[in-house]
């Protein structure tokens, strides 16, 4: 019996470990290429955030959290080597690009434990845990950019002639109002269908 538990823990670890770096990998990738958005008729999604929601409902908090702050420093290095947009500035500073994004594996965690405990069914958990991700990593970085470059980003904003807004609380409100919610949309079909089948292989640790 316990030879068997003591077998066991070495496997569901390097299980874990196998699994955090995969998503590590993937969200490398999705973040310096095109593999990260998902071109739609009218707005771009975003989905390099996914690998990590998976691997916190997957594998627990810390892997998510690794994965979630590596998403964020990617982000990071991104904006300074390869600067596209307006908003590239200022997702330069660590506040904006990686700890929004550290605490979608705070949220997802909190909330996926929380209804993983309830007899709600799983794919409804993961999805409604995957939402609440998608919309922190949103609210997160549009509230951290507003509040440190508020003036900067309405200089921006009001001298480039690509944008339609003219001010930051209308550009804002564009992309919560269609973009965001088109990417809630997106990420919580994609990691559901993910984080399910990983559910039913038994690799999720869940």
């Amino acid at each position: 019996m316990n030879s068997s538990k003591t077998a066991h823990k070495p496997m569901s670890q390097i299980k874990t470990m196998t699994i955090t770096g995969l998503m590590l990998a993937i969200t490398i990738i999705m973040v310096f290429t095109f593999f990260g958005t998902i071109p739609l008729p009218i707005v771009s999604v975003t989905i390099a955030f996914v690998p990590a929601m998976v691997t916190t409902m997957a594998v627990g908090f810390l892997p998510g959290l690794t994965v979630a702050t590596a998403a964020g420093l990617s982000s990071m290095i991104r904006a300074f080597v390869m600067p596209t947009g307006i908003l590239f500035p200022f997702i330069q500073n660590p506040l904006v690009s990686v700890v929004p994004r550290m605490l979608i594996a705070v949220t997802v965690f909190v909330v996926f434990k929380a209804l993983t405990k309830t007899k709600m069914p799983k794919p409804i958990a993961i999805g409604i845990s995957a939402a609440v991700g998608s919309i922190t990593n949103t609210v997160a970085f549009l509230g951290a950019m507003w509040l440190i470059y508020a003036a900067p980003l309405q200089d921006a904003i009001y001298t480039n002639p690509n944008v339609a807004h003219d001010t930051v609380l209308a550009f804002m409100f564009g992309i919560l109002t269609l973009n965001a919610w088109v990417e809630v949309i997106v990420n919580t079909i994609i990691v559901t269908l993910v984080v399910t089948a990983l559910h039913k292989a038994r690799i999720a640790k869940f």
